[in-house]
């Protein structure tokens, strides 16, 4: 199946990516796609499949005077979340991951957090708080704080955020990629951090806002 034959199969199966709007249209007609990036040689429809985590598309859009341009957006394949942010607590401290990301290639200090999977978001809470972290904690003593979208100008992605108290520091385990360290910060020192530029993380600023 071709980048726009994927591309035609989402739309009938996730309408919700989909929604037309006055703002910016969505252009959904299969043969128009195909005119459009042969003419201008600009890749259309589901450009990156990451399956099953998420779908990189070159949307089709309409413009002023029906001008045809692409804008390209994240989806993921969970329709009511993508994922969960976990804010490890113990005591009056809060536990900050020391984990090396690929995109922007730099050291960041993050929340535990994962991509949705096939279980209720708070047994996801607790499965990444495990991994992450080493810390177990049952998925009903977890507390729900809310929802963040990080990047709305990017991603379609929801994430859903927990409060996980934890008794004892844990340490996180062998092999967890990128991980290299767990810190437990007050208040105090965590906002001193995120004014002074060292935590920038948006799950990690909207999960502890």
């Amino acid at each position: 199946m071709d980048s726009i034959s994927q591309y035609m199969d989402l739309v009938q199966r996730r309408p919700d990516l989909f929604v037309q709007s006055p703002h910016i249209p969505l252009c959904l007609d299969e043969g128009t796609l195909r005119a459009f990036s042969a003419a201008s040689g600009k890749p259309v429809g589901v450009v990156y499949d990451n399956s099953p985590y998420y779908l990189v598309l070159a949307d089709l859009c309409v413009g002023a005077g029906g001008r045809l341009y692409t804008y390209a957006r994240v989806v993921y394949s969970n329709s009511n979340s993508n994922g969960v942010v976990v804010i490890p607590q113990m005591g009056s401290r809060f536990g900050l991951l020391s984990i090396y990301r690929h995109p922007p290639r730099v050291e960041s200090f993050e929340f535990p957090r994962g991509f949705a999977e096939d279980m209720t978001p708070a047994q996801n809470a607790a499965r990444e708080l495990w991994e992450e972290t080493g810390a177990r904690v049952h998925q009903d003593s977890l507390i729900y704080l809310g929802d963040v979208r990080a990047d709305t100008g990017l991603s379609a992605g929801r994430v859903q955020i927990f409060l996980a108290q934890i008794e004892a520091a844990a340490i996180p385990p062998e092999g967890s990629v990128g991980i290299h360290g767990l810190s437990w910060m007050a208040e105090g020192d965590l906002r001193e951090k995120i004014a002074a530029g060292i935590i920038t993380d948006g799950f990690t600023l909207a999960a502890f806002a």
